[in-house]
Parts: C-alpha cells; sequence; structure tokens
C-alpha cells in the first residue's frame, strides 16, 4: 500500500558561529527580547550546526486502500527495524522546524519534520492484522462483512489477531457502534471483551444504549460488569479522568434509555461506576483546607450530583445519601449548589438530601457565637517538634502574639503550615539579631469568619425551609 508519513527529529545542535565550548550559550538579555516581527523561530537549516541525533520518530497518517482506489486516514507509529529509507532525511528540506536553546537541564535541540511517502509491505498471512493496527474502523467493517457473510470462524480468528495491539489503539465515540454490533455478532465472549476494552465510559453516549443492552443480553451481568469496569478505568488513578461533563449531560439519559431496552442492570453498573468517580472527588475536595480551592472544586461537582441522584435506583440512591452524611460540614458547599440546580430543573427526588443538609445548616446558624476574649484555634500539625509548639500557640485562649526567634528552614515550615490550613494568622519576619524572629499574630478574622458561616447557613436554612420539605 501506498502511505504517507510524517517523521520528526531530534538534533543536537547549535546556532552557527556559536562558541560550542560555551555550554549554556547564553546571548546578551538586549538579544534574548522577542522578536515582533511574527516571523517565528529561524527556520533556515543553514543557520544551525547539527552534532548528532537524539531521536527520531515515523508515523503514518494516511494510506491507500488495497486496490488503490481509496484512502483513509490512519495513525500508526513505525519502528526504526521496519524501516529502510533509499533517500536519507538529511537529503531532503524538512517543512518545520523549532529550536530550543539551553534550558539548564536540556535544551539546545533542533527538532525537524519532514512529509515523505513510503509503500508499506507485510506478510499476506499478517494481511488482516497489519492493515487493522492502523485502520480500526476499516477493521471493524471488514469484520462486520465476514459476520454477515456467514464465516464467523474467519471473523472470530481474525479478530482474535487483533488482540496484541487492539488495547493501545486510539478510540473515537465513533467506532463505538460498529465495535458493539460486531462483539454481538462474533458471540464469543472473550473477543467481544477485547474489541470493548480500549474505549472509555465517557465515549458513552445514548445512542449507544440498544447496542451496550444487546451485548449485555447475550454474554450475562458478570461479563458486563468486567468491561464497563474497564471503561472507568477501575485500574487506573481514580483522579485522573474528569467525568464530569458525562455525568452531567448524558448519565441520565443513558440510564433512561438502557432501562427501556430492558436492561436496568446496566444502568445500574454504569449510574454505581459513576458514583465510585464522584465518591473520590467529594472525600478529596471535601477535607482539602484550602477554602477557595475547595469551594470551587465542590461547586463543579454539584451539578454531576444532582443528575447522577436522578439517575440512581434506591439501592444505589440509598448508598450515596447515606455516604453523604459521613461527609464533613464542607460537604454543603456541593450539596446546597446541587439542590439550587435540581430546583431550577424542576428535578424531584431529593427531599432526603435536603433534609440533611437542613440539619446541618440549622446546627451551623444555632452555634454561639465566640467569646470575646476566647483567641483559641482548633488546629493538628504534622507531629514534629515546630508544629507541637505552634499548635500550643495556636490552642491558648488568651496568647494573641508570639515572638520566635527560629532558623530560616523553620520559619519556611511554620509558614507553609499557616497558608495551607489557611489560619488566621498573620506571620512576619524581623530581621535583627540571629536566628531572625518570626512574629505571629492571630487576626480577627478568627470572629468575623465564624459570623459569616453562621449568617451563610441561617440564609441557605431558610431558602430550603421555603423551597423543599426539610421537616
Amino acid at each position: 500500500m501506498l502511505a504517507l508519513a510524517e517523521v520528526k527529529e531530534t538534533w543536537d545542535a547549535l546556532p552557527s558561529g556559536s562558541d560550542p565550548w560555551d555550554d549554556y550559550c547564553y546571548e546578551d538579555e538586549e538579544e534574548e527580547e522577542e522578536d515582533d516581527t511574527g516571523d517565528g523561530p529561524n527556520e533556515d537549516p543553514e543557520d544551525y550546526e547539527l552534532n548528532e541525533l537524539i531521536d527520531d520518530e515515523i508515523t503514518l497518517d494516511w494510506w491507500t486502500g488495497p486496490d488503490g482506489a481509496d484512502g483513509e486516514p490512519i495513525s500508526l507509529r513505525v519502528s526504526d527495524d521496519e524501516v529502510c529509507a533509499a533517500t536519507p532525511n538529511t537529503g531532503l528540506t524538512p517543512y518545520q522546524s523549532e529550536y530550543e536553546g539551553y534550558m539548564g537541564n536540556y535544551g539546545n535541540t533542533l527538532d525537524r519534520w519532514y512529509r515523505r511517502a513510503a509503500i508499506v509491505v507485510w506478510p499476506r498471512e499478517r494481511a488482516f492484522a497489519a492493515r487493522a493496527e492502523g485502520g480500526s474502523r476499516w477493521a471493524l467493517r471488514d469484520l462486520r462483512d465476514r459476520i454477515d457473510a456467514g464465516d464467523l470462524a474467519g471473523a472470530r480468528d481474525a479478530a482474535q489477531s487483533l488482540a496484541p495491539f487492539w488495547s493501545q489503539l486510539e478510540t473515537k465515540a465513533g467506532l463505538l457502534p460498529a465495535a458493539l454490533d460486531v462483539a454481538v455478532g462474533l458471540d464469543i465472549a472473550g473477543t467481544a471483551a477485547m474489541l470493548l476494552e480500549p474505549f472509555r465510559v465517557e465515549l458513552l453516549a445514548q445512542e449507544h444504549a440498544a447496542g451496550l443492552a444487546a451485548a449485555a443480553e447475550l454474554y450475562g451481568e458478570q461479563w458486563t460488569r468486567t468491561v464497563v469496569d474497564g471503561w472507568f478505568g477501575s485500574k487506573r488513578d481514580p483522579y485522573g479522568s474528569d467525568l464530569s461533563e458525562w455525568a452531567d449531560t448524558t448519565l441520565p439519559g443513558l440510564c433512561g434509555a438502557l432501562r427501556a431496552t430492558g436492561s436496568p442492570h446496566v444502568a445500574q453498573l454504569l449510574a454505581a461506576g459513576a458514583w465510585g468517580w464522584l465518591d473520590s472527588r467529594l472525600r478529596l475536595w471535601t477535607t482539602t483546607a484550602h477554602r477557595d480551592v475547595r469551594r470551587r472544586q465542590l461547586e463543579i461537582l454539584s451539578s454531576p450530583l444532582a443528575r447522577l441522584l436522578e439517575a440512581a435506583d434506591d439501592t444505589l440512591y440509598d448508598e450515596i445519601t447515606g455516604t453523604l452524611r459521613e461527609c464533613e460540614d464542607t460537604v454543603l458547599e456541593c450539596l446546597m449548589p446541587a439542590l439550587r440546580l435540581a430546583d431550577a430543573r424542576g428535578a424531584a427526588g431529593l427531599d432526603q438530601i435536603a433534609r440533611g443538609c437542613a440539619e446541618r445548616l440549622g446546627r451551623i446558624a444555632a452555634t454561639p457565637p465566640r467569646d470575646q476574649d476566647d483567641w483559641s484555634i482548633e488546629w493538628t500539625g504534622c507531629g514534629c517538634d515546630l508544629c507541637d509548639r505552634l499548635g500550643t500557640f495556636l490552642g491558648s485562649r488568651t496568647q494573641r502574639t508570639l515572638e520566635w526567634p527560629l532558623a530560616k528552614d523553620g520559619r519556611r515550615h511554620v509558614h507553609s503550615r499557616i497558608d495551607a490550613a489557611e489560619l488566621p494568622v498573620r506571620h512576619q519576619t524581623r530581621r535583627q539579631g540571629r536566628p531572625y524572629t518570626l512574629v505571629l499574630t492571630k487576626t480577627d478574622t478568627l470572629f468575623t469568619s465564624a459570623a459569616h458561616a453562621r449568617d451563610k447557613a441561617a440564609a441557605d436554612l431558610a431558602w430550603l425551609t421555603a423551597t423543599r420539605r426539610t421537616a
């Protein structure tokens, strides 16, 4: 087949005329100012002296069909031991080049990109797998054609030949309907699961409900659970994927469509997976000390939570509400926006959540004001001697100021602990004597923030009482 190749080379290089013994290759400050002409980096190969090739990579991004009539975009990395080049790249002109100057621990490199034509050959007995590795859409179409032609055994063998590389392919939502269709048509559980493995749950949409329901009915609940868990990335970092938009805009409709097709257990698996992701995020952000970050992140989760509660069945709903009851009061920063969003959408069924919020808000609003002479602050440090002394100062009802002779590393540690916990304590350094003196002063925010929290809780409680059944 005829293909188009994208070639990238990274060279150790220096601008022409520079001192090769100057490891830093610094220029005068006046010369380092950016050129505002808009011409970008110098792309003339003659302006650089190439030393040695550091790295290169080749990617095939398009090829013809076997008959030469059709072509398709692909993305296929080619290793060096698979390449035979009749003309070296140095004999060609790159269409783009970028120079990176010395940056301390990297740099003095020149990246060059070339476009080249390629002839791709492979053994005939590996024809299907070789082409499928570059064109997943073609592979699924070919498998469907074999199934429709009655060659089920051939389709199964061909599909199984994809196993060594299929999970590494880049998948897109447009491929999922064909993958589900072929998975059902193969009627062999292991190969079907392998075909669906590369997809991610955020690619699932309401239009995929019928295909997913058909696969689940054919292969059973345990098979479906394994596939869905893989889509959620249960073996990866639970914080690595952001499912906020998918849970907010897609999950309710998808679960409704699955229940309409007679597959409530699949809807339950998807909703439970979404709750597993959301629960991990809630546990992270409700325990984050930085108020602004915490509030922003919890508010982002409010709409996905409201939509998930709409999609959940009774069992999952009880699990979610039970977990929310165990969270710290900071969970209100997610629950109250969620209730307001649900009220704006006219969603019902969140009365239990509203009652839990009302109990918390009532307790906060009824908290007696702090005594005017009580300057104590509850705080737990890392357990070191510095944190122990800081904790003693913070816990004192009467001591407002602490003058603490402390070396630089100690001051830095105390600063970081105060700032990380956003304690109402001002820290200043008196630069006299040795060591310098760290001056800590408790601020009036200790009183005003508590009063603000009571006022906000009272306002939120009044809104809840007026709009929700909280009794």
